[in-house]
């Protein structure tokens, strides 16, 4: 008699814990249908590209850009309290430094003629300014002659600032490809001062 009321009990006591364990997974699942939140997809933005019959009278080789700090494919705010704050869904298509070597590549056109002079840098900076409502390009670079010699070089860091319209990820992404591009027209004004030219 014993024995078979022991088995009972295991039985209900087994019985009550899958009814809970069941009770539990319908919460859980029926919490996340209706807490769902809703689907946000990431995007990403360039630079764009150059028109290279701006710069087809400079000979110039773009060699290795790097980046320094916390730019990388997600964009950078900087609130007005200076911290900077990144947007998990707005992103750069390429990390900063592959984007602005594509971008100086393609103005500079490697291939036109012989090349005596390379351009190598460090961004220091690649983040939108909401206080001031700019995108800012800070970049430390070098231009230097392919080949050892005695001819002039440039050595500096500048910065390019071109005003947002609006705080958002679009027009972030138009601002900083006007600020890549004086870059490159400063690059390109440099270089016609010196030897840097066909």
């Amino acid at each position: 008699m014993s024995t078979n009321a022991n088995m009972r009990d295991v039985m209900q006591g087994t019985f009550i814990s899958r009814v809970a364990m069941l009770s539990v997974a319908a919460l859980f699942i029926s919490g996340c249908f209706f807490t769902k939140e809703a689907f946000v997809p990431v995007r990403y933005y360039d630079v764009g590209n150059p028109d290279p019959s701006r710069f087809s009278k400079i000979t110039l080789k773009t060699g290795a850009f790097t980046v320094t700090g916390p730019y990388k494919q997600e964009m950078i705010f900087r609130s007005d309290k200076n911290e900077l704050v990144k947007d998990q869904y707005s992103r750069w298509a390429i990390a900063p430094d592959m984007m602005l070597k594509r971008y100086l590549k393609m103005a500079f056109a490697d291939g036109r003629s012989k090349v005596e002079y390379t351009i190598t840098g460090t961004i220091l900076s690649f983040e939108a300014d909401l206080s001031r409502k700019e995108a800012v390009l800070t970049v430390e670079y070098r231009v230097t002659p392919s080949v050892p010699a005695n001819s002039p070089y440039v050595e500096k860091t500048s910065t390019f600032r071109k005003k947002m319209n609006e705080p958002g990820a679009e027009a972030f992404a138009q601002a900083m490809a006007g600020a890549v591009a004086d870059f490159a027209d400063s690059i390109a004004d440099e270089s016609s001062k010196g030897a840097v030219q066909k």
